[in-house]
């Protein structure tokens, strides 16, 4: 096995052996060329290719941003995972992140690649991995590295069952319940429907239309909401429309009558169903529970599109715990060398939580 670090590649011929590989990989939507090839054209990055192949099969790819960060008056050197280093457009927020890996590739891929990167380039302190598996945390330090954790979220998802179950006979009475008192509240204003756009322009109207909603309610509660940014909007409206890509973005409406009561932004690839984000028009009244309808009806389509996962993503919000259960966690963390620079970051880093602890 063969792995070039860094390996120099255009965007066409990246986009070419980036499908070429994913066609024999299961990485999974936020590793999909709709996904990745979004990204870079719309930030304009030319992030460095680390490729391992074997026979000249590519087994695995994967795209690092340098950045530089100050952390204790310290100046840290990073490459960044699929992401950029810069606020303003890992704000996005990738998650289930790794490098693209071909199946047959052996088991210890990640370990032999992270090994590479600190024989081939002396130049970085950290690699920052967003929102990847706790496996390759594990595998990151089988490769010598210290992992740091920022930040550990669950990942509540549904596993759903075959044809001869609905889904709703998963949930507990009390979830059923509030189902049925939010089904008929909604249906007094005439029949559900769950709508998927079946155009990219009605795609793109549902999602303008749902930016709306979801700022309002978010910025009712002092924050600006995930689509504030103009770079926000144009990543997904790029994600939306691109062409000639494995993978989908699903915008559904949830209406009532003639009367709309919000917007899903999904995603699906293989039989996987991702819930990214969302808008909805609430009321006072705690019988209107339009987020939860959607999801309901969104569940049960995936099932009978035969889908096998319905997955919440990153997030402790009840709503997953209750509809859902635990599937993993996805980790945002930096994994280190074994430098005198961050060992003694780490020392004072400990140091001071000790300090805050004893003052307690």
């Amino acid at each position: 096995m063969d792995i070039t670090v860094p390996a120099s590649c255009e965007l066409p011929d990246l986009a070419a052996r980036w499908m070429e590989l994913e066609s024999r990989a299961s990485g999974g939507f936020f590793l999909s060329w709709r996904w990745i090839g979004s990204w870079l054209r719309t930030t304009g990055i030319k992030p460095l290719l680390i490729q391992a192949t074997d026979n000249g099969q590519i087994l695995a790819l994967g795209l690092l941003t340098p950045s530089r960060r100050r952390r204790l008056m310290l100046g840290v050197n990073q490459i960044c995972l699929h992401e950029t280093g810069q606020a303003k457009f890992d704000a996005v927020m990738i998650e289930h992140n790794n490098f693209l890996i071909a199946d047959r590739a052996p088991a210890h891929m990640v370990t032999d690649l992270l090994k590479a990167l600190q024989t081939a380039d002396a130049r970085w302190d950290e690699i920052v991995l967003g929102g990847v598996g706790t496996d390759m945390v594990a595998q990151a330090q089988a490769a010598g590295l210290t992992v740091v954790t920022d930040r550990l979220s669950p990942d509540y998802g549904v596993t759903l069952p075959g044809p001869a179950l609905a889904w709703e006979d998963t949930l507990s009475s009390n979830q059923r319940a509030q189902l049925r008192q939010s089904r008929s509240f909604a249906e007094r204003m005439g029949p559900l429907m769950l709508k998927s756009a079946d155009s990219p322009s009605q795609a793109l109207d549902f999602f303008e239309k749902m930016i709306v909603l979801h700022t309002a309610y978010w910025q009712g509660r002092g924050k600006p909401g995930a689509f504030a940014s103009p770079f926000s909007r144009s990543f997904h409206r790029e994600v939306i429309t691109a062409q000639g890509c494995s993978g989908a973005a699903q915008l559904l409406e949830l209406s009532a009558g003639s009367e709309v009561l919000g917007y899903l932004y999904n995603f699906q690839y293989g039989e996987r169903a991702y819930s990214y984000q969302s808008g909805f028009s609430y009321s006072d009244d705690n019988r209107h529970r339009p987020g939860l309808l959607a999801h309901a009806m969104a569940i049960e389509q995936a099932r009978q599109r035969g889908m096998r996962v319905y997955d919440f993503l990153a997030g402790d919000a009840p709503y997953k715990a209750r509809l859902g259960q635990e599937l993993g966690r996805l980790v945002w963390c930096r994994a280190q060398r074994n430098s005198p620079l961050l060992r003694g970051e780490r020392a004072a880093r400990a140091l001071y939580s000790r300090l805050r602890g004893a003052d307690r």
